[in-house]
């Protein structure tokens, strides 16, 4: 660096210390989600639209999510394109009946979808 180049000094802050700790936790107490222990996918279950349930895809979607994973992320897990996870999982919604991922995550844990 040269001589009289401006240079910075950070101090470790008080909410940082809070945020590393609140993570720390949560990383120890967290659980690996395990996407093989979920039901099985064949090619038709995978493209299979039942009127009244969810497919083994659209509850394996619903249970990476509600893990907290992003779309992105979940669509990479299954090998699946980011539109075919958002349609599967407006189809979902719509099976619920509900117009939010908070509804969709309400009703999917009240009927065991996943």
């Amino acid at each position: 660096m040269p001589d009289g180049a401006p240079r910075l000094l950070l101090h470790r802050t008080g909410l940082l210390a809070a945020m590393d700790a609140m993570f720390e936790l949560v990383r120890r107490y967290a659980h690996p989600i395990d996407i093989s222990a979920l039901p099985g996918l064949t090619d038709d279950a995978a493209t299979r639209a039942d009127a009244d349930a969810p497919t083994a895809l659209d509850r394996k979607i619903l249970a990476m999510l509600l893990a907290g994973l992003t779309d992105q992320i979940v669509a990479n897990q299954l090998g699946i394109s980011l539109r075919t996870l958002q349609r599967r999982l407006r189809h979902v919604m719509d099976l619920a009946g509900v117009k939010t991922r908070m509804g969709l995550g309400w009703y999917a844990a009240r009927h065991n979808w996943a």
